[in-house]
């Protein structure tokens, strides 16, 4: 027999909002709908009138129309939703007038707009993608008769010209027409189920290097209590795998991208599976997040299917994952400008899902979705001055990492994840054979990591360290021990922002810069690592060879012998390389050996050691004015470990692309892009090395 699972009470009752009571209902206020709800309105208008005279008695030195907007909308935002209907419920039986709030079946968030958005300056310009089809740019006017407030949307303060709102029209008409029923504002900092979190681009530090996924994301919450958790899921990461069906013979359904916490790939992945179905089947085994949109979970989604009251998958969103916060977290996060809080309706949201789930490539990673709801909340000028930088290129490229698989939709375009680097991502290499036979031969080579040996970062063009670990990207790894249980290396070309000073006996001052070498310290030995190549220092006995071969080209010595050395002037301060931090492989689920194997290093033949050492010397203390010379020396330093009669096409990876504007023969830039992934990746290297090591991200 076929049953639906009926959702936990208590799940349920965490979305719905506590009744109130009104007590007794005056003479005054049997009124009739639009009396009793007039007086609730014009007593918000009185309100929002009132603060600037009763600002300075309560404290406030200067409030500004759009404050008191703020402000009054904030006390009306804590107004239950069932209060509304309560009040509607109370007058159902008097007169015909014309209703101020929306009918049963439209969304209560509908009345607090049309509250928010008519007080609207007149005088001020309406974003054109908020008129009515064939509507015309001007002032916006409120009507009365506009229960949604779709009379006038919030835009930019600052998005006077004419040209630009028109130029505006047509870019966004492109994405999702909207008509009258559709409305969004900027709700300040106001958190709710049903709200929408869009990921913000005004923080110092963003999604670029970390997390690429929340950049730009269009967030819909789940649940929320600012006491415990709020839960929510992105909207705008669609992918092109495929779930089977095992209760419906033959179904797929599409997954979604909806967050980094219990995801596929966890033990106990978290499925939620939106709709907007109506009967009350589909009502009773789901969650309603705002009018229009439920969720249910997988399991009931697919008996909706089998019973026929939903037609297939294409009735549903299915997203693997979500997005959480802890107690007052998000509220932290919102003060920081690491996202925008922003109200909208079901109709918005569900035409931007369906549109999404209509061959909409993975690769774009629903970069218009977010601006398409920036332009109606009013943050238009915000959103185009960030289009196309850093941050859009690398999400882009963690969208061709994470979400185009192997059999998927866009298969037939050359396009799979490459097994070689993970989550890293990249590309299956054309000519497979060859590919095979240098994995091979790296295999054997990899049994020769022993301590002393220099390894140099992949040199494939797209690079492994893209989306993560952007420090090793063209890094120089010197391995200095290795056991049954560990590989420690150092990484030698971060020159960092302090320095190790040298006083000889004349008073002669040298400074030279201490180098990160990663983020651990090993227990018991000194904090740092002094290093050189000179084979004159060697045999004057100034520090000893690493491991057991006593020829090898790099030496490690004491502090104390690389001042010896400098006050004999046998050595100069330029000589040593210091280290400070080292890097760790343990033997188990990922040892660096197997990196090497995987060609995500390269071990540097001996010969090229010494001038590997004489570029990095070259390097200063960093600074901002030397930002660029020291990334170059060390760029340098990494091109000079290379194997000069290595072709450079040996490292080439292509496939093919697809989408307007893309070189279907060229997969070394960004999709829909003319950047290179390969400056990409030495521009992600570059804001690494300007946020950890030097303190200042925006540059």
């Amino acid at each position: 027999m076929f049953t639906l699972s009926k959702l936990d009470e208590s799940e349920k009752s965490k979305n719905q909002d506590v009744p109130v009571s009104f007590g007794e209902v005056t003479d005054s206020s049997r009124r009739g709908k639009r009396g009793t709800l007039a007086m609730i309105f014009n007593t918000f208008r009185l309100f929002l009138a009132l603060i600037p005279a009763i600002g300075p008695v309560a404290g406030f030195t200067s409030l500004s129309s759009n404050d008191c907007k703020l402000i009054s909308l904030r006390y009306f935002s804590t107004i239950p939703p069932r209060m509304i209907e309560s009040l509607k419920a109370k007058t159902d039986e008097d007169d015909d007038s014309e209703d101020l709030l929306p009918e049963r079946d439209q969304d209560w968030r509908a009345f607090r707009a049309k509250l928010v958005m008519s007080e609207k300056p007149a005088s001020s310009k309406a974003s054109a993608t908020s008129l009515p089809s064939g509507g015309e740019t001007g002032d916006a006017i409120v009507d009365d008769s506009d229960i949604d407030g779709i009379g006038a949307l919030f835009c930019d303060s600052t998005a006077t010209p004419a040209t630009k709102d028109t130029e505006s029209s047509h870019k966004f008409s492109a994405f999702t027409p909207l008509d009258p029923s559709q409305w969004a504002y900027d709700s300040g900092k106001v958190i709710e189920q049903g709200a929408v979190i869009l990921g913000g681009v005004e923080q110092d530090f963003g999604f670029g290097l970390r997390q690429q996924y929340f950049h730009k994301a269009v967030i819909l919450v789940l649940d929320h209590d600012e006491k415990s958790f709020t839960k929510g899921i992105i909207l705008n990461r669609p992918s092109n795998q495929m779930m089977d069906d095992e209760i419906n013979e033959g179904v797929k359904w599409r997954v979604w991208f909806g967050g980094d916490v219990q995801g596929l790939d966890s033990i106990l992945p978290d499925i939620v599976c939106l709709h907007s179905l109506k009967s009350e089947d589909a009502k009773e085994c789901s969650v309603s997040v705002m009018k229009d949109i439920q969720w249910t979970s997988f399991t009931n989604a697919k008996k909706l299917v089998q019973r026929g009251i939903a037609s297939g998958p294409e009735d549903f969103w299915l997203f693997a994952g979500y997005a959480g916060w802890g107690p007052r977290q998000l509220a932290g996060e919102l003060d920081r400008k690491s996202w925008y809080m922003c109200a909208t309706d079901s109709q918005t949201l569900l035409k931007e899902l369906a549109r999404q789930s209509s061959g909409v490539d993975p690769r774009d990673a629903g970069l218009e979705t977010w601006e398409l709801l920036m332009e109606m909340i009013g943050r238009g000028e915000t959103a185009r001055q960030s289009k196309g930088k850093f941050d859009d290129l690398v999400l882009k490229e963690w969208g061709r990492a994470n979400l185009l698989f192997k059999g998927g939709e866009y298969e037939d375009a050359g396009i799979a994840r490459n097994p070689l680097w993970g989550t890293s991502g990249g590309a299956i290499p054309s000519g497979a054979v060859d590919n095979l036979m240098k994995e091979v031969a790296q295999m054997a080579i990899a049994e020769d990591i022993s301590e002393g040996t220099l390894l140099r970062a992949s040199s494939a063009e797209r690079s492994p360290f893209l989306l993560q670990k952007q420090e090793f990207h063209k890094s120089l790894v010197l391995v200095i021990l290795d056991d049954d249980k560990c590989t420690v290396g150092v990484m030698l070309n971060h020159a960092a922002t302090k320095g190790c000073e040298f006083r000889s006996t004349l008073g002669e001052v040298s400074v030279i810069p201490l180098r990160y070498g990663g983020d651990y310290a090993v227990k018991g030995q000194s904090p740092l690592l002094w290093l050189h190549c000179d084979d004159n220092l060697r045999d004057s006995g100034v520090g000893t060879p690493f491991g057991k071969n006593t020829e090898g080209k790099v030496c490690k010595c004491s502090q104390e012998q690389a001042q010896e050395a400098i006050s004999k002037k046998i050595a100069k301060a330029t000589d040593f390389l210091v280290i400070s931090g080292v890097c760790v492989w343990p033997k188990l689920g990922g040892s660096l050996a197997t990196e090497v194997k995987r060609g995500i290093f390269e071990i540097v033949p001996e010969s090229n050691i010494e001038g590997v050492f004489g570029t990095l010397q070259k390097q200063k203390v960093l600074s901002f004015l030397n930002l660029s010379d020291n990334i170059e020396l060390a760029h340098a330093a990494w091109e000079r470990s290379g194997d000069a009669n290595k072709s450079a096409l040996d490292d080439k990876v292509l496939t093919l692309g697809i989408g307007e504007g893309y070189d279907e023969d060229d997969d070394s830039v960004v999709f829909n892009s003319d950047k290179k992934v390969s400056e990409l990746a030495d521009d992600a290297k570059r804001k690494w090395i300007a946020t950890f090591l030097l303190g200042q991200p925006t540059i």
